[in-house]
């Protein structure tokens, strides 16, 4: 008898843990169908789920800047089982425009960057001006008079034009939209003079010419849009202002979990094929490991503070 029990006692604690992952995975997004968050994870979600050998299941939860969907990324069980395709303007630009942000980036476990996004300073074809420099001239020569859409206070296409008005002390009305697709249309429609358009959104539009580029706010150039200068070229700071995507968790997850989240990511995004797709949504393939996404956002963070002074000044 004694043996019968102590053979049972043996099997129920070698019971084999559960191999991570063995379910799906329900995966946050913190923004609006279509908009730079949503797009970039729904192009290298079928890669990722390959790799990990379980689907995951994108839910879209917009509002506040992305706080609304962050937040129940923070508040979700630890189990690795519920992440967030999240963005580094989350922590940056939000968190020191919102007047309560329920938390910081210590409440996540960083898993890695993806892809990168830049913005374009676009307005209609037929509009009159031809150029950054026309732009300029004509809002300070109709102060109050020329309006343009971003996706509101807290993002990087708001912290751009608030850049741009300050440092030529423009008198420019303000429109907020839900997010990137929706601002996109507005200046198509002619509702706004001038729009702080995603590039992934406005990138067929530009194509079409449908949207005529005046700046951007890449580090260099497009090569899409050779002739059209960057932000950086008129002496202003871009450190921030473009989008970097990545993957969150909240901070107790286990660290097998992570682990195998991390190693998944960075597979799914060392091929050309992770690349092209991004890059064929106007996107840019920008894998980068926990440490270094960390790095970014603290000196994104710093750079954003001293910025906001200037803006205040």
């Amino acid at each position: 008898m004694c043996g019968v029990v102590a053979l049972t006692i043996l099997l129920i604690t070698h019971v084999p843990a559960e191999i991570y992952p063995s379910r799906p995975i329900q995966v946050i997004v913190p923004a609006t169908p279509g908009g730079p968050a949503d797009t970039a994870i729904r192009m290298i979600e079928p890669d990722l789920s390959a790799v990990l050998g379980t689907p995951l299941i994108l839910v879209n939860r917009p509002g506040a800047s992305g706080i609304v969907g962050m937040s129940g990324v923070a508040a979700a069980a630890p189990t690795g089982y519920t992440i967030g395709a999240g963005v580094n303007s989350i922590f940056t630009v939000v968190r020191i425009s919102a007047s309560t942000v329920p938390f910081t980036i210590d409440d996540f476990l960083i898993i890695g960057n993806y892809a990168s996004e830049v913005s374009i300073l676009a307005v209609r074809p037929d509009a009159p001006w031809r150029s950054f420099e026309d732009f300029i001239e004509h809002a300070r020569s109709n102060p109050g008079k020329l309006s343009y859409a971003s996706a509101g206070a807290g993002t990087v296409s708001s912290l751009s034009m608030q850049s741009i008005t300050t440092a030529f002390k423009l008198d420019v009305t303000a429109v907020p939209f839900a997010g990137g697709a929706q601002l996109t249309m507005a200046v198509i429609g002619g509702h706004v003079d001038a729009g702080v358009v995603p590039y992934s959104t406005g990138a067929q539009m530009l194509r079409e010419g449908k949207l005529r580029p005046l700046l951007t706010t890449a580090s260099t150039r497009l090569p899409s849009l050779p002739d059209t200068p960057t932000l950086s070229e008129k002496g202003l700071p871009t450190k921030g202002f473009n989008l970097v995507l990545g993957l969150y968790a909240p901070k107790e997850t286990p660290q097998d979990a992570i682990n195998v989240l991390v190693e998944a990511l960075r597979r799914a995004m060392n091929t050309p094929e992770a690349a092209a797709k991004l890059e064929n949504v106007g996107l840019f393939a920008h894998y980068e490991n926990p440490k270094t996404a960390r790095e970014r956002l603290d000196e994104e963070f710093k750079d954003i503070v001293a910025l906001d002074r200037r803006f205040k000044q």
